[in-house]
């Protein structure tokens, strides 16, 4: 081969490189950020479409489950909830966690709310 074809190899090489480091670094970034945010603990500052976000349910699931009318526009956190409820925060969040796991039954993989798979 002459010095002119071994330079061609060498820098589609050296692109091809460039492009699975890109291309592998994406992908490792996307599951980190999964792997993040996945099975968080619910706590009191959270809110309803929060904690349906990061458990892969829907919202409207998780506000029925504490018998909150469904509003995908409420935010308040759950401690809001409960003391508009008058009802105990620790309660409010076992029933959530109730909700989540009997939507995502252990061994299966959650659904995102939008309906795609991720």
């Amino acid at each position: 081969m002459a010095p002119r074809h071994w330079t061609l190899v060498l820098v589609l090489g050296f692109c091809l490189a460039i492009a699975a480091t890109f291309f592998f670094g994406y992908r490792a970034g996307r599951t980190a950020r999964h792997v993040r945010w996945q099975d968080e603990p619910i706590q009191s500052w959270m809110s309803v479409p929060y904690v349906a976000h990061t458990h892969h349910t829907s919202s409207e699931l998780l506000f029925q489950a504490i018998h909150v009318r469904p509003n995908p526009r409420d935010h308040r956190p759950i401690r809001e909830i409960a003391r508009a409820e008058k009802l105990p925060v620790a309660e409010l969040i076992r029933d959530l966690r109730k909700a989540i796991e009997n939507a995502n039954p252990p061994g299966s993989e959650g659904i995102p709310p939008s309906g795609k798979a991720p």
